[in-house]
């Protein structure tokens, strides 16, 4: 039956329901529209931005710097899943700088003139994640960290460093298993304990013995993971990485003033 003759054999005010509820979904559909994202495609990634916005301007570079993450990645991790492609979200606008959805297979990123976020963080979670979705999840943040590095202006001067150095800003007394494997998220200094951690993992056991620690391991059998691939128990391996710590290098001045009101005109 044709729409013409469905109306037909309405009665009036069931005819204006349909009508009006009709306009409505051309309106709702019409305010979607507007808020689609172009989509462009390289090998392994689906990247999603604004028609107009600085990615939209600078899609080729996007492309480009995105799918080296990608690249980074898959050399570092014993085994990636390709498909379907890891979808890239590219903001002018984004409160967290960067962030993923693990299960959905995104990644989103702020990417504007004034800050790109171009790292391999994001992704690795996506694939690590596939690899072990029952690890710790600081044990996750710290291989995120490994490959990540930190850039900062202090005093008119750059520097940069590997986020793993600056475990040497955490209190020695902090340099811990516990803060490794328990996921008590005391604060962000975790993060950086674990990924110190890993260095002297990777360091210790080779890649290959390191992946298979990673991939056994889950938030209650971690002591039986470490004696398996580490041929140690967790109280000797505890003190083998405070001293390990004490060896990575430490890190600027700069990096030891947080960025606050008072700390500003340092930054500069």
């Amino acid at each position: 039956m044709k729409i013409g003759e469905l109306f037909r054999y309405m009665k009036p005010t069931l005819h204006r329901k349909l009508i009006w509820s009709i306009g409505l979904f051309m309106v709702v559909m019409s305010g979607c529209s507007m808020n689609n994202w172009e989509v462009t495609e390289t090998q392994n990634l689906s990247i999603h931005y604004k028609k107009g916005s600085y990615a939209d301007r600078n899609i080729q570079e996007a492309k480009r710097v995105y799918e080296n993450s990608f690249m980074v990645a898959e050399q570092f991790l014993p085994s990636i899943n390709k498909y379907p492609k890891v979808k890239v979200f590219l903001y002018e606008k984004l409160k967290n700088k960067g962030f993923s959805k693990v299960k959905d297979r995104e990644v989103h990123y702020r990417y504007s003139e004034e800050f790109r976020l171009t790292s391999v963080h994001e992704m690795l979670h996506v694939f690590l994640y596939e690899l072990n979705s029952q690890a710790p999840l600081r044990v996750e943040e710290g291989v995120c960290r490994i490959k990540e590095g930190k850039r900062k202006k202090f005093k008119g001067q750059y520097y940069q460093i590997m986020y793993y150095q600056l475990v040497k800003l955490v209190p020695e007394e902090r340099w811990t298993l516990d803060e490794v494997f328990q996921d008590k998220y005391k604060d962000d200094d975790e993060g950086n304990i674990a990924a110190a951690f890993m260095m002297y993992a990777i360091n210790k056991i080779g890649e290959k013995r390191f992946w298979d620690f990673y991939q056994g391991l889950d938030k209650n059998n971690w002591q039986a993971m470490l004696k398996q691939c580490f041929g140690q128990e967790a109280s000797v391996i505890d003190k083998e990485f405070k001293a390990f710590v004490k060896t990575i290098p430490d890190p600027p001045e700069a990096f030891k003033y947080k960025y606050s009101k008072k700390t500003a005109y340092l930054h500069k």
